[in-house]
């Protein structure tokens, strides 16, 4: 669809192209002994078509008048025998400029439609994204405080509690701390999809937050008798990133490790310098593996493949998608390296 500036008057435009129309029929008059430019005719009849409010009853109109510019030059460029054969002429002329113009209207009816439906679905969209923050925000704290009293009634009244109680209070546990991690997700999703995420890049030491979130990870880790371990050469390493947003990725993959490792394993986080002065950091472990045509998908929204965690864990199929729309925000890159009862590599490289 063409705009001309401000120019709302549908009238004038089609004045401007009559003017076109004469200016190419006085340089075809010129040059029609030698050199025909009926082909030009069309210019100004496909750009009035293509033009926002034009009409099919002007197109037609345009039409008509190119016709008879064309047709005016053509008397004085040549000698028809018979009245039949100009007629005849000027009536193919006029189907052809009337057909190519209205076909350019139609595909510009056809555009407008497709604009006019692509801003309705980033509209609901939009509304889409706003519906999952307020759902997700105004779950999330209710069920972080059931689980919360879980895991003070198991720690602090375990004595009293039978068996089977104890067992039941560990699985609405084990539960809640699921929802509450898909209720985590869709607010980053909401948040990234709005295009609202805003990552503070600060230069700070990279060694020292991977230690951190590996400390965390390993509690969890514990369970299954799994250890993590750092591996590196570098003794410091100085990189800009966003401590909160990376947490998740890093938390996400080292999670997702022990997820799928077998129990009394080993995850291994490699942390090294490439040749291009940025920084790649792997996660791999020596679990089920993941078979090469589903790797594609890993990264994808609600995305999940055949290999099923060792423990019976759960998963969302949200983090990784989450992870990589963080890595981009970082100007950086993230990807797999799987072999089915192997195990995995998940990788992420930064710039220094």
């Amino acid at each position: 669809m063409l705009t001309i500036g401000k120019l709302e008057n549908k009238l004038v435009v089609l004045l401007l192209s009559f003017l076109s129309l004469v200016i190419i029929g006085i340089f075809d008059y010129l040059t029609s002994a030698e050199l025909t430019l009926s082909i030009f005719y069309l210019i100004p009849i496909v750009l009035h078509a293509l033009y926002k409010g034009t009409t099919k009853v002007s197109v037609i109109i345009n039409s008509f008048v190119a016709t008879l510019i064309w047709t005016l030059v053509m008397l004085e460029a040549r000698y028809y025998s018979r009245t039949f054969y100009m007629v005849w002429n000027a009536a193919g002329i006029f189907i052809f400029f009337l057909t190519t113009g209205l076909l350019a209207l139609y595909l510009n009816e056809k555009v407008r439609k497709i604009n006019e439906m692509n801003q309705y679905l980033i509209q609901l969209n939009e509304e889409k994204n706003k519906f999952l923050g307020i759902a997700a925000h105004d779950l999330k704290n209710p069920i972080a405080a059931m689980s919360m009293c879980s895991e003070i009634i198991l720690t602090n009244y375990a004595a009293q509690l039978t068996p089977d109680l104890s067992r039941i209070i560990g699985m609405m546990q084990q539960t809640m701390n699921s929802t509450l991690t898909l209720l985590t997700n869709l607010l980053d999703i909401s948040v990234i999809e709005s295009g609202k995420i805003n990552v503070a890049l600060k230069k700070q030491d990279y060694l020292d937050f991977v230690k951190q979130n590996m400390f965390l990870n390993q509690l969890i880790a514990d369970r299954k008798e799994i250890n993590i371990i750092l591996e590196t050469t570098e003794t410091e390493v100085q990189l800009n990133f966003d401590e909160h947003y990376l947490s998740e990725v890093i938390n996400n993959l080292l999670s997702n490790a022990v997820k799928y490792s077998y129990p009394k394993s080993e995850i291994v986080i490699k942390v090294s310098k490439t040749d291009k002065n940025s920084v790649l950091t792997e996660v791999i472990d020596k679990g089920k593996g993941i078979p090469e045509e589903e790797q594609i998908k890993l990264f994808n929204y609600f995305q999940m493949t055949s290999t099923r965690p060792t423990s019976g864990e759960k998963s969302t199929g949200l983090g990784l998608a989450i992870a990589k729309k963080i890595i981009q925000e970082h100007h950086g890159q993230i990807g797999v390296n799987s072999t089915v009862n192997v195990g995995s590599n998940f990788y992420y490289e930064l710039n220094g």
